[in-house]
């Protein structure tokens, strides 16, 4: 096959809606956004769990913006493990990537226990102590 041109960009996040009156009831919402080069950008949701074929839903979508079998797609996720799954399989030039929000929450998360902690003269770790 020919390599297509141009490649499809598709950022996905998902994330918790809560019933607003039974507040122990939530369900998950996967979002999209999908960016070819070289065509319209569309918008795709499902939510996790009631969706039938979530990923029929994302391969159509990108099957109606021309995805063929070797085209190069970069997914931006949040590395959530509902979101990744939801991307396996759709074309094997398939790249994952973590997008740069995420990273930098990660990061700040690991800064602040860095902050947290300090070495102690005996070689050992221990908390630091909060005045």
């Amino acid at each position: 096959m020919p390599i297509p041109e141009g490649r499809i960009v598709v950022g996905l996040d998902g994330g918790y809606v809560r019933d607003w009156k039974d507040r122990k009831t939530n369900f998950e919402l996967i979002v999209g956004w999908s960016m070819p080069e070289d065509r319209e950008s569309r918008y795709v949701g499902m939510v996790h769990g009631y969706d039938r074929k979530p990923k029929r839903r994302l391969f159509d979508l990108l099957k109606t913006q021309g995805l063929q079998a070797n085209q190069s797609v970069t997914f931006l996720t949040d590395g959530g493990e509902e979101v990744r799954s939801l991307t396996e399989r759709i074309t094997p030039e398939a790249e994952h990537v973590l997008d740069w929000f995420h990273i930098a929450m990660r990061i700040t998360v690991l800064e602040q226990y860095a902050r947290g902690v300090r070495r102690d003269p005996g070689g050992g770790m221990r908390r630091r102590r909060r005045h």
